[in-house]
């Protein structure tokens, strides 16, 4: 990295990150733009708020990761804390990564969140949302691009119909939030990891908070009940929009809430830089509701996300998938999805028992860069509890 830029540090890393993840939404490929219909509009489309009849609130965690992930660290453990001179480990950090070209390991915590959404308006405090990536490379020798987020999020919300359309519904939505982002990304080689007694080091953090707003639309067409164009009145079609980050202003302030101690001047911050931004990118997607029958139900969904992100093509911004339900009663219900996203396969399963629900989904990140696709397999759960 230059260390003389003024700007903001960009992730060595070319996977698309978002600062907020449904489980519900992985499972059915990611693609959830013109669907949400639950707490989690929020972040995907705030439009759906004002298509909300009654209140929510979720207070859930989550976890998701690779596998393998730790049998590499307790790998790169037993070198850290074991007797050998700095240049023995420095061979076997070598070896290690040598042994493990082209891996890419990731963890993603949330350990709480909390989502309050009523008609027309929703409110969400995630206190912490850690996501750790690390690629084994051998580009400019063997080394291990790491990066590392560490999210406080505030958002408010707050969406409503436009009454002036004539055929169909048009409703809107805008989510305001504030992000306090800890940052680091770095290429390491085998001499610095010999030379630390962790991957990730504290007084290395970036650390920077912004105040953005995305934009969404929500558009259910009326279908004609004669003609060409009948035959949608049995899937419903709906069609959302979703513009993000529309100020796109960067985490040029600091609270201070990693490095407590440390100041942070102006001149610190051209040295070290800020962390990576929030991208200005565009969601548009779709959704088509099946036929309800007796207890099922369910619908298929096609989304393009991320246009606009300098790590964009059209198959890493791709996302489609399908999802069928069963509601026994209220309270006891359940969803099953499967789709594919950024080019590979997704699948989940949820299940609700009063006020408890689990989310267990499958899921790929493309890790690759625009022209050389590459598979990142995540496996994740979230326990939730909904009023």
């Amino acid at each position: 990295m230059n260390s003389a830029r003024a700007e903001m540090v960009e992730s060595v890393s070319t996977t698309i990150h978002h600062s907020y993840q449904s489980h519900r939404a992985l499972g059915m490929g990611d693609a959830f733009t013109a669907v949400a219909d639950d707490y989690t509009a929020i972040f995907y489309n705030p439009a759906g708020l004002a298509r909300r009849e009654s209140g929510q609130i979720n207070l859930s965690l989550g976890v998701e990761g690779t596998p393998g992930a730790k049998d590499f660290y307790d790998e790169y453990s037993e070198i850290e804390q074991s007797n050998q001179t700095d240049q023995q480990k420095q061979q076997a950090y070598l070896e290690l990564i040598q042994r493990h070209y082209g891996d890419v390991y990731s963890l993603r915590l949330t350990p709480m969140e909390g989502v309050w959404v009523r008609p027309k308006w929703g409110i969400a405090f995630i206190p912490a949302d850690v996501s750790m990536e690390i690629q084994n490379h051998q580009t400019i020798g063997p080394s291990m691009y790491t990066t590392v987020y560490a999210d406080t999020t505030l958002a408010l919300s707050y969406g409503n119909d436009l009454n002036w359309l004539d055929h169909g519904r048009l409703s809107w939505g805008i989510t305001g939030k504030f992000v306090n982002r800890g940052f680091y990304s770095k290429i390491l080689s085998a001499v610095d990891l010999a030379a630390s007694d962790e991957i990730v080091k504290k007084d290395d953090m970036l650390e920077g908070y912004t105040i953005d707003a995305d934009l969404g639309l929500l558009w259910t067409p009326e279908i004609p009940g004669e003609g060409f164009l009948s035959f949608l009145q049995y899937v419903r079609p709906t069609f959302g929009l979703v513009a993000r980050n529309i100020a796109e202003t960067g985490f040029n302030n600091s609270l201070k809430l990693i490095k407590k101690d440390e100041t942070s001047t102006v001149d610190e911050k051209k040295i070290y830089g800020t962390p990576e931004k929030n991208y200005r990118v565009l969601d548009v997607g779709s959704k088509f509701e099946f036929p309800r029958a007796w207890i099922f139900g369910g619908r298929f969904v096609f989304d393009v996300r991320d246009i606009g992100h300098p790590s964009w093509s059209f198959m890493k911004g791709s996302h489609a998938g399908v999802e069928f339900d069963w509601t026994v009663y209220s309270w006891w219900r359940g969803h099953y999805r499967g789709g594919f996203s950024q080019g590979y396969w997704t699948a989940g399963v949820s299940a609700e028992l009063g006020i408890f629900n689990l989310d267990l989904v499958s899921y790929a990140n493309n890790v690759g860069t625009i022209n050389t696709p590459v598979e990142s397999r995540v496996y994740g759960t979230r326990l939730s509890l909904d009023f």
